[in-house]
């Protein structure tokens, strides 16, 4: 893992902090999935609790959501927080590839708040918005992991 994707994947991680994220967390031949949370990260390794910190970036991957399994409610829900008409033209506004991530534009008008409120929106229902999985820096979350899949 370079240094680049370490600072992207602990950036992402840190904007996660408070939705709960599965990560899993894998040492040698040993794999375990656990929360991350306030606590830097915890987990149970084979039944002893692991802190695991910075230094352990390159074992670590989160489960996250493609951007394709956002539900139309999701999409509705973005598209109000942006104010975005979605049967009008939103190019100017939100370009979405499930690959690449979401990218934002910031049209006149626009205020940044509303930007920020959508970050968080999408951190809340565990969508890969980086194009983290298409990197290898996340894990595709099963159906399901999280609630509101």
């Amino acid at each position: 893992m370079t240094k680049e994707e370490e600072r992207l994947l602990l950036e992402d991680l840190s904007g996660r902090l408070s939705c709960e994220v599965i990560i899993q967390v894998y040492f040698e031949d040993i794999s375990a999935d656990g929360y991350f949370d306030e606590e830097l990260w915890s987990l149970e390794l084979d039944g002893e609790s692991v802190r695991v910190n910075d230094r352990w970036i390159e074992n670590i991957k989160p489960y996250l959501r493609p951007i394709s399994s956002m539900t139309e409610e999701e999409k509705d829900k973005l598209f109000d927080i942006l104010q975005i008409d979605k049967d009008g033209n939103t190019e100017d506004w939100i370009r979405i590839n499930g690959v690449m991530g979401i990218r934002f534009f910031f049209p006149a008008g626009k205020y940044v708040e509303d930007i920020i409120e959508a970050y968080d929106y999408l951190n809340s229902i565990h969508i890969d918005y980086r194009g983290l999985i298409g990197k290898g820096l996340a894990l595709e979350a099963p159906k399901n992991m999280y609630k509101n899949d």
